[in-house]
């Protein structure tokens, strides 16, 4: 499974980073685990917002890897942007 080292969602400074352990599915990144400087795996710790933070980073930067991931050109979407977009939506 790939990995990405991102900054650490507990570290108010961002100086700290986590791996982060991933995969995709239709353009769609799904967490597996998160290890620290000292190899613990705060995941299942992480709040909702934290955890879509993460998600923004790996999407921010592997967008073409991910897009085009066994699935063809499908459009990238985390969580956050099917939220927001059934929030902005009037009705």
């Amino acid at each position: 499974m790939p990995s990405h080292a991102c900054i650490d969602p507990h570290d108010q400074y961002a100086q700290e980073e986590v791996l982060v352990v991933f995969e995709t599915t239709a353009g769609v990144v799904k967490l597996i685990s998160a290890h620290d400087a000292w190899d613990d795996d705060i995941l299942p710790e992480l709040e909702a917002v934290q955890r879509q933070a993460l998600e923004r980073e790996i999407l921010d930067d592997y967008p073409q890897e991910i897009r085009y991931s066994r699935v063809g050109p499908a459009r990238v979407r985390s969580r956050i942007d099917r939220q927001q977009d059934q929030h902005e939506r009037p009705g």
